[in-house]
């Protein structure tokens, strides 16, 4: 009999080091909600990503606002070689050098140096709107990267939300697997003790350890199930989960009643992040259709250039005896003018232009219509759910405590000798299912809640409930 006690104490010792080395403990330091989303925020590459973009948008209306300034080119050439000229024009090749000078009739292979510097003003100085559609589609875009940033906020809030709720759900399912193990472990020893009077066969001592068995497997899965979701928190707030836990205060006091102190408004308004990106992408398609409309319509600019010369051959086609004697400047020239430069072929390619951005724009509006439609729809199947989910909740606690009470009976009874190992165990697994079906409810109402809040664009509410 010592023998017996000793072995048993010895394995009891064992299992709780185990649980100790592997069970979340009140020394874990719980992470609540709010506190994950922020981190998440903060730290996220893709929120890193869209905020440079917006950044980048930002610069190119500088860009664009830069079109409006004149081209004023500097330019000084000096230059050695032959001059000899023909009549005739020709299409200037880019790799033809300009020969300027009298005609004479053959060659001189003597070389001449010159020297020319050039002031060259160009101004495009009325575009008939042209600039200004420009002006509004950098606007466009840059309301378009704003948008997407506060899109991939909302999305990616809900992923933490999302996760954490499991994780949340996990660790609470965890816990009563945790009891469960306990339970088991109780309802053993007491078997023991009565098999051991020899009131009760020694098959229930069997039958229990089996059960024993199952608890401890069911608790093995519960806490790989915790481990992973814990894990994957790591990857969106960036700090090391291992020592944490989530923040179970939101149960702590009567969950129905504060629940229902939170009733967002159930209605998608035109400023919610996944609505508004797709609007503004339609924005920017109608703003970008304005500047190709601009873009081939006539352009009035200014011309303007100065330019001084010098050259080693003479008025009377003499060549000075030093070659670089051209490098002195003995003439100046100036020329103004007024342009208006027009192309009656491009009104084919800005037809095309317009019809493939009527196109990008009606394909836009249609997504932003379809998004409308799958907004709406989720949030009236959430307002149902949320109906179904508060009655279950309703009639869960009170289930919950009859099962409690009714394993605590079938305990007692076991123990006297009046019912059967079948009856504690039936009680049990009741009792386990109660407490299993309110954590999955509790959980259902979160993950509807949010959803309501999200889709209402009132998601700071729903964090407001978990911030210490």
């Amino acid at each position: 009999m010592h023998s017996y006690l000793s072995m048993h104490l010895k394995k009891c010792i064992l299992i709780g080091l185990l649980v100790i080395a592997i069970v979340p403990t009140a020394f874990s330091q719980p992470l609540n909600l709010y506190d994950a989303v922020n981190q998440t925020l903060a730290s996220y590459p893709l929120i890193q990503q869209r905020q440079a973009e917006v950044a980048s948008s930002k610069a190119h209306i500088s860009t664009v606002n830069g079109n409006r300034l004149p081209s004023l080119r500097l330019i000084e050439e000096a230059t050695a070689g032959t001059s000899n000229s023909i009549p005739g024009s020709y299409f200037p090749l880019g790799v033809i050098p300009s020969t300027s000078g009298s005609i004479r009739t053959g060659n001189n292979s003597n070389m001449a140096s010159g020297n020319i510097a050039i002031s060259y003003l160009d101004w495009q100085f009325f575009t008939f709107g042209y600039y200004t559609a420009q002006k509004k589609e950098a606007q466009a875009q840059l309301a378009t990267t704003k948008a997407s940033l506060e899109s991939d906020k909302y999305l990616l809030v809900q992923s933490v939300i999302t996760l954490y709720l499991d994780w949340l759900k996990k660790y609470r399912l965890l816990k009563i697997e945790s009891e469960n193990v306990e339970r088991t472990q109780t309802i053993l020893n007491a078997i023991k003790a009565v098999v051991n009077s020899g009131l009760k066969p020694g098959v229930d001592s069997a039958t229990a350890s089996a059960e024993y068995a199952r608890a401890r497997i069911n608790y093995l899965q519960a806490l790989g199930d915790y481990k992973y979701d814990q894990a994957y928190m790591h990857t969106y707030t960036g700090a090391d989960t291992t020592g944490t836990v989530p923040d179970t205060s939101i149960f702590k006091s009567s969950f129905n009643n504060k629940i229902k102190l939170f009733e967002p408004t159930d209605s998608v308004v035109n400023a919610h992040p996944l609505l508004n990106v797709y609007e503004q992408q339609y924005e920017q398609q109608a703003a970008a259709g304005n500047t190709i409309a601009h873009k081939y319509l006539p352009h009035v600019g200014f011309e303007g250039a100065g330019w001084i010369r010098g050259s080693s051959i003479s008025s009377k086609d003499t060549y000075a005896p030093d070659a670089l004697d051209g490098t002195a400047n003995t003439r100046y020239n100036y020329l103004l003018g007024l342009s208006l430069s027009y192309n009656l072929f491009d009104l084919k390619h800005r037809q095309d232009e317009l019809r493939e951005n009527r196109y990008r724009t009606d394909a836009a509006k249609y997504a932003l219509q379809n998004q409308q439609l799958q907004l709406n729809r989720l949030l009236q199947q959430a307002g149902i759910g949320y109906t179904t989910t508060m009655q279950k909740l309703q009639e869960l606690p009170v289930r919950l405590r009859s099962a409690a009470q009714a394993y605590g009976q079938q305990v007692a009874l076991y123990k006297a000798g009046l019912n059967t190992l079948t009856d504690v165990t039936n009680a049990l697994y009741v009792l386990s299912q109660s407490e299993t079906d309110l954590v999955l409810a509790q959980d259902d109402m979160l993950q509807l809640l949010y959803l309501r809040a999200g889709l209402s664009n009132q998601t700071d509410l729903f964090l407001q409930q978990f911030k210490p």
